[in-house]
């Protein structure tokens, strides 16, 4: 590797992951994959029933698509809205299980230096 190149960081850890259990925890990959799925989901239902709505209200209303379009655009920022609510509380959830693991390892540290003290 030439000085000029930067060496990318590894994607994983190598130590072992306590909290990566599979079963919803926030540091697994099935958490990211449902915290992933859930934006999505919103995104497509909110889009899908504003366009719906509108597309009904233009058949109600025997105009052209104006109401659709409407119906298309106010679902998309309501979805974006829902979408920036999930990543929020999606982003206070990892702070806070990054603070418990922190504390968890200093916790440990502390343990650790306790018991070479005693020796």
């Amino acid at each position: 590797m030439s000085e000029h190149e930067i060496e990318s960081p590894p994607l994983e850890s190598d130590r072992p992951n306590e909290h990566a259990t599979g079963t919803g925890s926030l540091g697994s990959k099935s958490a990211y994959f449902a915290l992933f799925s859930q934006i999505g989901i919103t995104l497509l239902v909110a889009n899908l029933g504003g366009a719906l709505l509108g597309r009904w209200v233009d058949g109600l209303l025997n105009s052209g698509p104006i109401f659709l379009v409407v119906g298309f655009v106010g679902g998309f920022v309501v979805g974006a809205l829902g979408a920036a609510q999930i990543v929020a509380r999606g982003l206070k959830q990892f702070e806070a299980q990054d603070v418990i693991e922190k504390a968890a390892r200093l916790a440990r540290r502390r343990a650790e230096s306790e018991d070479k003290e005693l020796r």
